[in-house]
């Protein structure tokens, strides 16, 4: 499991923050017990390897969520980070690096993220955080075989566009290839 935190973090940041969330609501769901998550989760992974490796990364999230009092709720700080860095970034790209393609997708995520905040009673800080979040929710009733509406899926396709241009820019920012126009 920590191979594919470690994938998703190098490809897709985006994919990452919704794969920790996943991570810590298992582990919440759990309610933090090891001989849980070892029967339902690590019991399943066939290679020996794989299986010791994620149980180290488990426990040591376990750990991290323990000490950052997030047995309830919230995220880890090290997610809160990206999640800055990414708002870093959008700002960069609207007005540094002038990349018009990600202000049209700006200008379109907009109305969809003030929509979003007045369905949800917990109002994410930043834009990012809000398409994140709203992205999570269509996963978990997607997973949860739940009805959802075709409103809900045009915007889940502007919310997914709009991360999808933040992780690439992401990519880019990391591997210092990010042009700067301005």
């Amino acid at each position: 499991m920590r191979h594919i935190a470690e994938a998703k973090k190098k490809t897709n940041i985006a994919e990452y923050l919704l794969y920790m969330w996943q991570m810590e609501d298992l582990i919440r769901g759990l309610k933090f017990d090891f001989k849980a998550l070892e029967q339902s989760v690590l019991a399943g992974i066939d290679d020996e390897e794989q299986r010791r490796e994620s149980a180290v990364w488990f426990a040591d999230l376990m750990k991290q969520m323990q000490t950052q009092q997030l047995k309830t709720g919230g995220h880890l700080e090290e997610t809160y980070e990206i999640l800055g860095e990414l708002q870093f970034l959008g700002h960069t790209l609207s007005t540094v690096v002038g990349d018009a393609a990600f202000k049209k997708v700006v200008a379109e995520v907009q109305p969809l993220l003030a929509e979003f905040r007045t369905k949800t009673d917990k109002v994410p800080m930043s834009d990012i955080e809000t398409a994140l979040t709203a992205v999570y929710g269509y996963l978990s009733l997607k997973l949860a075989g739940k009805e959802v509406t075709s409103e809900t899926e045009s915007a889940v396709k502007v919310f997914t566009t709009y991360l999808a241009h933040l992780s690439r820019g992401y990519r880019e920012m990391k591997s210092g290839r990010l042009p700067m126009n301005n």
